[in-house]
């Protein structure tokens, strides 16, 4: 039985190898506690619980596949390797194709094992390249962890199972890997369990569905017997039994109808209004069903477009001209609103998808076309420019169908043009496409590469940034940061003010602040030159102190107001020494530490200490002696927290009591020429 199981099978697939340039940090820590340290947060997989509705559609609804051949079924199996006699595991792989509910049996493997329904999550994949010790096992609780995306698995994944195995048994936490044959080839490497998921007939779990959720409707199956033949997915199944349970929907034909995408009343519908007088009605049904539940005005406007693009020519008279708004809508089969607005889906449930997705299977070469109508509509100026994000969810629906990869072509191009409409709808449809449930992690593998790749334009670059700055930034923030990693260390600086823009928005999330510097800060300290470039040039975008609400305020306050809980060589200290000792960063480290003595919106206490700590035992250093002589352009705050910051660094210089060596005696000459 399917209850929020995996997309359908058609999904893109992930190569698991292909970005394996991702660094992860590995430390010690609480996976529950997301505070001010910031190796804690960034250490495991973030986890999202699932829904009581769910977990009670399970317990009360799930449908166990029974075999002839007297072997058990799925869950018993799983449950059963799960909690063996001989040595607990711990961890279970189901194995199965896309829409055989696996997702619900691994709901229902850990509700039997002794979960509890609160304690069960799902797994945000926020990462470029599987790794177990990015796996949470906290005591008590049970993941699902989804792989479904992912062509192949890296060896390194199937050998640290066996060590995972070890920490959840030790600490009774559980782990449910679902995976489908193509993915799980092992070999030889682990000896984790997997079960076949093999799921049971669509006719059973769309009756026990039915039950539970509209009891009263359950003799709408028997005339919709048809639509649930022998090779009818338990997913499928699932989804007609929603369908069925669903108050908008009033009638056996409009529950068949939906389940089969309006197919059967679509092309009715286009054959009966085929004349060239009908076109225009065309127009407003397309632009209903891309612009649903928006205000009459801008729906009307956006079909006139429309009929323009494709050399309709609309009737003299403007407004006055044809049939009143009532009857046009009668003509398409949609109705008013919410007052003045238009739905096609208020009578037929899903109509407006179905239209899109109609439109875009049976008319090829209307494709470009009507992307460059979305652009146009969403455009600065444009009808429906309040609705860019609205217009953007709907294309990703296309984009994530049939024939889909043709958005994310057309939308690459747009990018790279002179026209901003084009640029802006483009980063919304990355941006949206980039966190869908079923084309995401092939969108973000592209964006990874596009950020590396040489040939990659500065518009590119910039979309790029402006996407990570968005939802990708948001939901899979580790995701994002290495994408913006790629792009700081680029030797060409493209795209770098999006970049730092970027940066900026991703820690000005209060829970994420400290994470997001704490990873900036170590990728400056790395050995690796091109990951210490990125790092510095990032961590330098943290500390501008210009704009309106400057982001380091915020870092500065939150790092200075929980001493207790700081990490032991401060952030700020730790990133402002990595940036000076990088050659490229150099300067611009110079002048950002200035600008922060010169600053009365830092502390005295605060900033004084991070410059002492960053410059005591480097007196002698390029630049130093310009940071305390300073220019005319110093503040009197600035000029008084120099003096201070002149006297501790000399005191630091003359506290030791043995005889100095050659270099205290330099870090003393500078110190006095200064």
């Amino acid at each position: 039985m399917t209850a929020g199981d995996e997309a359908a099978s058609e999904r893109p697939q992930m190569e698991a190898e292909a970005s394996d340039h991702a660094v992860v940090t590995q430390v010690a820590g609480d996976y529950a506690e997301h505070h001010h340290n910031y190796v804690r947060g960034w250490e495991y997989l973030s986890a999202v619980g699932v829904g009581e509705d769910e977990i009670r559609l399970v317990e009360e609804a799930y449908v166990h596949t029974t075999r002839d051949d007297g072997v058990a079924q799925p869950v018993q199996r799983a449950v059963n390797a799960l909690k063996r006699p001989l040595g607990q595991r711990n961890v279970v792989v189901l194995v199965g194709r896309p829409g055989t509910g696996r997702a619900a049996t691994a709901l229902r493997v850990l509700l039997d094992v002794g979960v509890s329904g609160k304690a069960i999550f799902n797994l945000v994949l926020d990462w470029d390249r599987p790794r177990t010790a990015q796996i949470p096992s906290t005591p008590g609780d049970g993941f699902i962890l989804d792989l479904s995306a992912y062509r192949s698995l890296p060896k390194d994944f199937y050998e640290g199972l066996i060590d995972y195995q070890r920490e959840a048994a030790k600490r009774d936490a559980y782990l449910v890997v679902l995976v489908t044959p193509e993915t799980w080839k092992p070999g030889s490497a682990v000896a984790t369990p997997a079960v076949e998921c093999v799921g049971p007939s669509a006719d059973e779990v769309a009756r026990a569905l039915v039950r539970h959720l509209a009891a009263h409707r359950e003799n709408w199956l028997d005339e919709l017997a048809e639509l649930l033949g022998g090779a009818t997915s338990p997913e499928a199944a699932a989804r007609l039994a929603r369908i069925i349970a669903n108050p908008e929907i009033k009638k056996v034909d409009d529950a068949k109808s939906e389940y089969l995408n309006w197919n059967t009343y679509l092309l009715n519908w286009f054959e009966e209004h085929n004349s060239s007088e009908e076109l225009r009605d065309r127009a407003l049904l397309i632009a209903a069903a891309l612009l649903e539940r928006l205000p009459a005005d801008i729906v009307m406007n956006a079909a006139d477009r429309l009929f323009e693009r494709v050399k309709g020519a609309v009737p003299p008279g403007g407004a006055l001209a044809g049939l009143d708004l009532d009857k046009r809508l009668d003509a398409i089969g949609a109705s008013r609103v919410d007052g003045d607005r238009i739905s096609l889906s208020e009578e037929r449930h899903a109509l407006h998808e179905s239209v899109l997705t109609h439109v875009w299977q049976q008319r090829p070469q209307l494709r470009r076309v009507l992307l460059n109508w979305a652009s146009e509509l969403s455009a600065p100026g444009g009808i429906a420019v309040k609705y860019l994000e609205h217009i953007a969810d709907s294309v990703t629906r296309l984009a994530a169908g049939p024939n889909g990869g043709t958005v994310l072509q057309i939308v690459t191009k747009w990018t790279a043009t002179d026209s901003k409409p084009h640029r802006r709808l483009a980063v919304g449809l990355l941006e949206s496409m980039a966190v869908h449930p079923v084309i995401g992690a092939a969108v973000r593998k592209y964006l990874y590469d596009w950020a590396g790749q040489k040939n990659t334009s500065e518009a590119l670059a910039q979309a790029i940034a402006k996407v990570c700055a968005g939802a990708l930034g948001s939901e899979y923030p580790r995701v994002a940061l290495t994408r913006l990693r790629i792009l700081a260390a680029r030797t060409d600086q493209r795209g770098a003010a999006e970049v730092a823009e970027a940066v900026r928005v991703l820690a000005a999330r209060p829970d994420r602040r400290v994470l997001v510097l704490g990873e900036i800060v170590e990728w400056a300290q790395s050995e690796d030159p091109v990951m210490r470039q990125a790092g510095a040039t990032a961590f330098l975008a943290l500390t501008d102190l210009t704009g309106e609400e400057p982001i380091s305020l915020s870092l500065a306050a939150e790092l200075g107001g929980e001493p207790d809980v700081a990490p032991e060589d401060p952030l700020f200290v730790r990133g402002w020494r990595a940036a000076w000792r990088h050659e490229a960063t150099a300067v611009q480290a110079q002048a950002s530490l200035a600008a922060w003595l010169d600053s009365a919106e830092v502390s005295d206490e605060q900033v004084i200490d991070i410059a002492g700590a960053v410059l005591t035992g480097h007196l002698g250093d390029k630049g130093v002696a310009d940071l305390l002589v300073g220019s005319d352009a110093i503040t009197a705050v600035g000029r008084r927290r120099r003096r201070a910051l002149f006297d501790r660094l000399l005191h630091a210089v003359a506290a030791p009591a043995e005889e100095p060596d050659e270099q205290q005696e330099q870090e003393q000459r500078t110190a006095t020429a200064a």
